[in-house]
């Protein structure tokens, strides 16, 4: 089979681990370039991956110009989503992998996934959970077909929309069998979160009606149930690993339920458990992300290979489920139902309108 050539731009935790995915993947793809605008980080990448002098880059478009790869994957922060993706139909790549969230308004994220789809990049966005056994686990529950008819889907998640809303979002679509929304409503409050690299409300809860009738719910940030016990610091922002694996996605049929959660613990009850509670405990996602991100990989050369094997995480779904949520703080906003798609001219961005309508409020806990 082919190999294919890529350019890894963004070295960081993020960076390495995406690079790390391609080595694992080493039969089907070849780094031919990294980048990163930190020296100490492309030397430890450079000597950990034995990558040579000649294939390391402190600008990104010179990098991407000079090696004209067939995929490139950038790992930055969300401000810099668009000109990335425009470099890519620039230098016409074939490939694109992104993180998230795909972009910071939903203008820029459907810019972003209409140059994708009109220049014939197969972009994804990285929503890798679903790469984890905890929710490989849950799939198989659910194609198992023991939980019967699906009728409702809930996700939570203590970190706020735009670190883990938009993951969740996209495993509700994924395990609705991707089937999308039609309408929502939701509410927001907060605003102190804005000032993160990944600006949020502070909390966020929805509900959304799909296109099939399933009944999905979803809450973000700190008024959210916890599942563990720890401290989080939200004045200074300092955060225990356990606050980023606090999530839960649980599954409702009418023979039963079943859940998964990023730490590796997963849950259920269905036809098959005999009347009890089952439950268990893989690797979390600290101790299971590169093998998580290499299952990722894999799937993305096989997309490469086979316009059917279309990715779990590809554009369109990534971007159905930012609109989602993008809907959900419209329906705060304005008071009322939002049915979807949202159509264009979007307006100004939900970051400024919670930035310019919202009113302060104090976070507490009960």
């Amino acid at each position: 089979m082919k190999k294919h050539t890529v350019a890894q731009i963004g070295l960081g935790s993020r960076g390495s681990i995406h690079l790390n995915g391609f080595i694992e993947c080493a039969d089907r793809f070849e780094i031919v370039g990294i980048c990163d605008i930190i020296p100490e980080r492309i030397e430890s990448a450079a000597k950990r991956y034995e990558i040579g002098q000649d294939n390391i880059y402190s600008d990104a478009e010179t990098m991407v110009k000079n090696l004209k790869s067939d995929i490139i994957s950038f790992t930055t922060l969300p401000n810099a989503r668009k000109e990335f993706v425009e470099m890519a139909v620039k230098y016409r790549a074939k490939g694109l992998l992104l993180e998230k969230p795909m972009a910071t308004s939903i203008e820029e994220a459907n810019y972003i996934k209409e140059l994708c789809i009109n220049n014939g990049i197969k972009a994804v966005v990285c929503h890798q959970h679903k790469y984890l056994s905890s929710f490989v686990h849950l799939k198989k529950i659910l194609d198992s077909g023991e939980l019967g008819d699906v009728y409702k889907i809930d996700a939570a998640c203590q970190a706020h929309m735009s670190e883990l809303g938009t993951h969740y979002m996209d495993y509700i679509i994924w395990a609705n069998q991707g089937i999308g929304a039609v309408s929502v409503v939701g509410h927001i409050h907060g605003k102190d979160m804005l000032n993160d690299s990944h600006p949020s409300p502070d909390y966020m809860m929805g509900e959304a009606v799909m296109a099939n009738g399933v009944r999905v719910n979803i809450e973000c940030g700190y008024f959210t149930k916890s599942q563990d016990v720890y401290n989080a610091d939200y004045d200074n922002k300092i955060f225990p690993i356990e606050f980023w694996t606090d999530d839960r996605l649980t599954v409702y049929g009418d023979k039963g339920y079943a859940w998964a959660e990023c730490n590796g613990r997963w849950g259920a009850f269905t036809s098959k458990t005999g009347g009890t509670n089952i439950g268990g405990k893989f690797p979390g996602f600290l101790d299971e992300m590169n093998e998580a991100q290499t299952r990722y990989t894999e799937d993305f050369a096989k997309w490469m290979d086979d316009d059917e094997k279309i990715h779990p995480c590809n554009i369109s779904q990534a971007y159905h489920g930012y609109e989602i949520l993008e809907a959900i703080c419209l329906s705060a906003l304005d008071k009322t139902r939002i049915d979807l798609p949202l159509s264009a001219p979007f307006g100004k961005s939900v970051i400024e309108r919670i930035e310019n309508e919202l009113p302060i409020t104090e976070r507490k806990k009960f």
